[in-house]
């Protein structure tokens, strides 16, 4: 069994333990212990990190694609191309997001997602494919976004079933307006299945969006963007997901698709423990700036950010995981802890993952991501397993 030590600074759920070591043994954690400590370096691989972090793996609920390559390409190696630039910004797990198009094309891009899963299990890929967001088409024409509003439909009880059959065994969020025709009736059957179910691209009033968390919609859908905002009068999807605690949200820490203000509310209402951050990133991720075809659209992508050709309309971002959480550190005030636990432990909380993966507790499996003072990844580990290293 190959074991493992790193030595550096230790990013536990409720604080950082300055140099620290965090022992693997093959693909489990098997030991926290501090630097005073004696260890036998025999036949073990000693790596020390001196004052970079050592966090738990970054978990992204919602990211389209990276590379030039897209989750709706429904292709295999699309999905391992996503794959390889996850691991280098320090992502050990993450869904592949749809978006809206005719149902029987996002039921291919879930029966790929099904398969790679399948084959590529567990640690097959460098960033574990844990499941698919089906977001779209199931949503509203007024909050569509960068979706495609031709796509756009009420759900109906064939949807339903088909859905259901597709999913094989893999974590699935499914984002949905609420308020359009049939859509909430379906909420709790999708909930008795397995999904987790999201408020997202809705135009939905606040009680609107508070009946839908009764029959079960537990998570929302990049807060703040796509959604009816919040005015004093009628507090729309934005005030209900603040004002619920039990419900989940997503942020895209980018400073672009939500304002560092904006920011510091959500962690003020929600607190740090109810919030995921999420990247939504395009197949323009990693790929510099330039004009990229997604679906019928084009993207233009200037720096930081990313806009449908022509149009102030933002379409996803160009954001990294290990940016969200400096951002979030450096932008709100929260610790190095708490910015990690929402791109960690909190979306594995999501995902009903919590026992296996999202923190560094012995036990666990050994996903880490080790980064430097500024954030940048300097190795990823999967499974016990080097993916991705600065230096190589």
């Amino acid at each position: 069994m190959h074991i493992r030590i790193l030595k550096g600074n230790i990013v536990l759920e409720d604080r950082v333990i300055q140099g620290s070591m965090v022992r693997i043994e093959g693909d489990k954690i098997a030991d926290i212990f501090d630097s005073q400590q004696e260890i036998d370096k025999n036949g073990v691989e000693y790596t020390d990190y001196s004052d970079a972090f050592i966090a738990p793996g970054l978990i992204d609920l919602h990211l389209h694609g990276a590379l030039e390559k897209d989750v709706m390409d429904c292709q295999e190696e699309s999905l391992r191309q996503i794959a390889i630039h996850q691991s280098r910004c320090g992502v050990t797990g993450f869904l592949g997001s749809t978006m809206s198009a005719p149902i029987e094309t996002v039921l291919e891009a879930v029966a790929v997602i099904n398969r790679t899963v399948q084959t590529q299990a567990p640690f097959g890929l460098p960033s574990e494919l844990l499941g698919v967001h089906i977001e779209g088409p199931f949503l509203s024409k007024y909050k569509k976004g960068a979706q495609d509003p031709s796509a756009i439909r009420t759900m109906e009880e064939a949807d339903v079933g088909r859905l259901i059959n597709a999913i094989q065994g893999i974590k699935v969020v499914i984002s949905l307006a609420p308020e359009v025709k049939n859509n909430q009736r379906f909420i709790p059957q999708l909930k008795e299945s397995g999904f987790v179910v999201a408020i997202g691209h809705s135009n939905a009033t606040y009680e609107q969006a508070l009946q839908s968390f009764q029959e079960g919609i537990s998570h929302a859908t990049h807060l703040f963007n796509a959604m009816s905002g919040f005015n004093h009068r009628e507090p729309g999807v934005v005030g209900a997901v603040l004002d619920s605690d039990e419900i989940s949200a997503e942020l895209i820490a980018d400073g672009i698709h939500v304002h560092p203000a904006a920011l510091r509310l959500a962690v003020s209402r929600k607190g740090t423990e109810r919030l995921c951050l999420i990247t939504d990133s395009l197949k323009a991720v990693g790929a510099g700036d330039g004009i990229f075809q997604w679906g019928d659209m084009e993207i233009d992508v200037k720096g930081p950010r990313a806009t449908i050709k022509e149009s102030d309309v933002l379409a996803g971002s160009v954001l990294t995981m290990n940016q969200a959480v400096k951002n979030m550190i450096d932008w709100t005030g929260v610790s190095v802890s708490q910015a990690v636990n929402m791109a960690s432990l909190n979306p594995a909380m999501v995902l009903g993952l919590e026992e296996e993966i999202g923190n560094i507790q012995p036990g666990k499996t050994a996903n880490l991501v080790v980064l430097d003072q500024k954030f940048e990844v300097i190795e990823t580990i999967l499974g016990g397993r080097s993916v991705y290293s600065k230096e190589s």
